[in-house]
This record gives structure tokens, sequence and C-alpha cells, in this order.
């Protein structure tokens, strides 16, 4: 399975750059993720230039969004209906027969350590709800776990502190939630692909065997291409770009 993801485009600011990357693609990805932040405060007709870029580049493929903080809280029903060709995933998950493996993704805005100012001034009950949602992520994996050969899990906000290095190291606990970590090393997931951190020099970590991805655009300057591959007979896939 060839995936394709990226995420922070905050279109139109980083559009040009998307383009130019979606360009630079070789071969077709078998699934598009957009791991969010795809539009710029909130400005949802702005994706619809990124969706048709995708489609006039790559032609006719899978998918799979999550929202971003970009893309507002209490917005997601119109973005559903406006795109349904992306299939989004709001702490909830979708499974994918590719190539004749069945995988599972799971996706998630994400969590944080500390919400920042302006979501507790706001965003009543947003500490409770992070605190909760790397459980309810661990619980869906748990299940899902029993119903497919591979799951691959999607969120905005970072999931570890441990490629978050070239952001200032106060703001960490604003941009990721380590609780995540704590799951990861569980072996629940067999890749992680996260965005949202804008100056983190770090591609790829390997957690415990499982790769992590930061997949933001103005991080990479490229969409990242990621193919797993399992061999017959051996559960041991390889991760490269």
């Amino acid at each position: 399975m060839m995936i394709a993801a990226t995420a922070d485009i905050h279109s139109p600011k980083y559009l040009s750059l998307f383009i130019k990357s979606l360009k630079e693609i070789r071969g077709k990805p078998d699934v598009f993720i957009l791991a969010g932040d795809v539009v710029y405060k909130n400005k949802i007709e702005m994706l619809k230039p990124v969706i048709e870029s995708i489609h006039r580049v790559l032609g006719d493929i899978k998918i799979i969004g999550v929202f971003g903080n970009e893309e507002y809280r209490d917005y997601e029903e119109e973005y559903i209906q406006k795109y349904p060709e992306i299939t989004w995933l709001d702490d909830s998950y979708v499974v994918l027969e590719i190539n004749g493996l069945k995988t599972g993704f799971v996706g998630t805005r994400g969590a944080l350590d500390k919400p920042t100012a302006w979501q507790i001034k706001n965003m009543p009950g947003i500490q409770e709800y992070y605190d909760s949602l790397p459980g309810k992520i661990e619980e869906i994996a748990s299940i899902l776990r029993q119903r497919v050969d591979k799951i691959v899990f999607i969120s905005h906000y970072g999931v570890t502190y441990k490629n978050l290095r070239g952001e200032p190291r106060h703001v960490w606990p604003h941009l990721a939630s380590s609780k995540f970590e704590k799951i990861i090393m569980k072996g629940l997931f067999d890749l992680v692909i996260h965005g949202h951190a804008h100056n983190a020099v770090i591609d790829k970590i390997v957690i415990r065997k499982t790769p992590v991805y930061n997949v933001s655009l103005p991080a990479r300057k490229k969409i990242v291409m990621i193919e797993l591959t399992k061999y017959q007979g051996l559960e041991r896939w390889i991760f490269r770009q």
C-alpha cells in the first residue's frame, strides 16, 4: 500500500507549495491522507482547490481527512456535507481493503497536554476532553485490532514530544499529547501520522517498532510518501519514503 500524507496546507497560505508537491509525486498512491489544518482559519471554501488539485494530478483516489484546529469545532457537519468525497474521521474509524490487505484507519483532531489559553477561555470542558481522548482511541483500536490486518492512526495534533525538536520547548505541551505515546508503545498501531508541528525538524521516529511521521507541509516542504509492504507469510512491514 502506498500512502500519500500531508497536513497544515492552511489553504490558501501553502496551496502553491501543495500543488508543486503533488506534481512531484511519482506513481499513484492508494490513499491520500489530509491530517488537519487543510484550510486557513476555517475558510471552508478553500478546501475545494485542494481536492480539485488532488484529483487533477492523481485522478480518482480515496481521500481520508481529519479536522485540525483551523477547521473550527461545530463546523464539522458543514465540511462533511460540502466535501463528501473525503472520508472524514472524527474520533472514529474506517476499514478499507487495499491490495488484499484489510486496514483500519483511526482518525482524530487529537489532544494536547495543555490546552491553549484561547481554548480554555472559549471551549468549556476541553481539558477533560483531552484527558479522556487517548483512552477512547485506545478502546477503538483494541476492538478494531480483532477485525483488521493493520491499523493506521491519524491525528492532527502531535502524539509525542520525541519528534518536536525545532519547536520551542515551552510550547511542546500545547502541540502534542504525551499520553498517546503510551498507547503507541502498546503496539496497537502499525503506523502513526500527524501534523501541527510546523517547525519540527524530525520527519520520522520509531516508538517501539511503530513508525511515527510528522507530515506537516511547512515542516517537510513536500507530500510524504509512505510505502507499507507486508511480505507473504511474515508479520513484518517495511516503511520507507
